[in-house]
């Protein structure tokens, strides 16, 4: 493992994306249309940075085999990996459970579908809980067993109740959460039947694992309430993609044929109707990568962090985003990839359609790429080029492009040429 200088220069790569994408619907909202946004005073489709991350995360842990999960089904998870052991399954799922609840943190706690927070972790971090409760087996079977007994005394005392109620005409049902809250509360005061002793090592070994990160978490960040330690600001930073130019949203008028019915011959007419809503548009993507925070995310890891910083720089332009796609096939790469390694800080170009660029008889396509290389030229006469270590791009279209650095003839050649730069500026 090589490991990072002490030099502290700031070191960014931005990537400028011009991306036409056809008759779809990438990123809907909770109505089911297209997102938008008012930018330079006009409507434009919209893809949102959250969508944009999820895709690229996944196109990066594929690339680079290493897996984190975001989800609230962690005793789940590691309920699975104790019945693979031999576990009772109750047993397993209050155990699991207990290990949350060990790790003390104000505000994580537990509900029927798991935690009631979203946690971050290596794909590894299951296994470990796992480990851990079956080192701690005797003290966490014994505290199962009580939770067990306290929710079954509980229930039967809440069914008697209930009885009780309905008999008089005057019965109601507990709200959900508050049967949640009569389950997890058994759980929590079963956590302190354990001995001090086991209760302390249990919640330093568990707090170890929610700490732990590997290349994704280095990259995306994580945040956890109430615990700093496993809470740190992700290298990647992603913008809301927006078109460069202003567009509404289509509808879409749609019929489906009953095929058993049309067979028949019997009668004629759709099975189901309905509308769809999709746009088109050509948007301006942008994300930044800060080098120096993913190495200290890293730990000082290096060799990993070109790594990452190689498949980032293929993952973004390349993530499919895969809403509709059935019916759409929405699977075109961008016009042009551009670009650039800043030693001062990131710079992202959307200024460059603050004025929407207008429809014409060539489409958006070639006065977006313009804008995009008369704006980045007009940074650099303003700020100077002393602080971009490298720039670069590739593109679909044979346009000579003046201010977006050296012309590469493929992603791979991009790629290999700014990593180059990266790893000159942090070996």
């Amino acid at each position: 493992m090589t490991t990072a200088s002490a030099a502290r220069t700031p070191l960014y790569i931005d990537v400028h994306l011009i991306h036409s994408t056809p008759y779809a619907n990438l990123n809907r909202d909770r109505q089911g249309a297209p997102k938008t946004a008012t930018y330079g005073g006009s409507l434009r489709p919209r893809l949102s940075s959250q969508n944009g991350r999820r895709h690229t995360r996944t196109h990066l842990q594929n690339a680079l085999g290493v897996r984190a999960f975001r989800t609230r089904r962690t005793p789940q998870e590691v309920a699975t990996r104790l019945i693979a052991q031999g576990w009772d399954a109750d047993t397993a799922l209050t155990a699991a459970q207990l290990l949350i609840i060990g790790a003390d943190i104000k505000g994580l706690g537990l509900t029927t579908e798991g935690t009631n927070a979203l946690l971050f972790l290596p794909e590894t971090a299951f296994d470990a809980l796992a480990s851990i409760a079956t080192e701690y087996r005797e003290a966490l079977t014994s505290a199962a067993d009580s939770a067990a007994q306290a929710i079954a005394d509980a229930k039967a005392k809440a069914d008697a109740a209930a009885q009780k109620a309905a008999d008089s005409d005057e019965g109601q049902e507990d709200a959900p959460e508050e049967q949640e809250a009569a389950e997890a509360g058994p759980v929590a005061a079963a956590w302190k039947k354990i001995s001090a002793a086991d209760r302390k090592k249990i919640t330093s070994e568990v707090l170890e694992v929610l700490r732990s990160r590997n290349a994704s978490i280095a990259a995306f960040g994580r945040m956890l309430a109430n615990e700093s330690d496993s809470t740190f600001d992700g290298a990647v930073q992603m913008a809301h993609s927006l078109a460069t130019h202003s567009a509404r949203t289509q509808v879409d008028f749609f019929s489906a044929v009953d095929d058993v019915i049309h067979n028949a011959g019997t009668e004629t007419g759709a099975g189901h109707m309905g509308d769809q809503r999709y746009t088109s548009a050509t948007f301006y993507r942008y994300s930044t990568l800060n080098i120096r925070e993913l190495v200290d995310n890293l730990d000082g890891d290096t060799d990993t962090a070109l790594q990452v910083t190689s498949e980032f720089l293929r993952a973004f332009p390349l993530a499919v985003l895969p809403a509709k796609a059935s019916g759409t096939a929405p699977h075109t790469v961008p016009h042009l990839i551009h670009v650039a390694v800043r030693t001062d800080r990131p710079i992202n170009l959307v200024g460059a359609y603050e004025t929407p660029v207008p429809a014409t008889t060539d489409g958006y396509l070639p006065a977006s790429l313009a804008a995009l290389d008369t704006h980045a030229g007009a940074h650099t006469r303003m700020l100077g080029n002393s602080r971009i270590a490298g720039a670069a791009h590739t593109a679909l279209v044979d346009t000579e492009f003046a201010h977006l650095g050296d012309r590469t003839d493929s992603l791979d050649h991009l790629i290999d040429h700014i990593t180059s730069i990266v790893s000159k500026h942090i070996a």
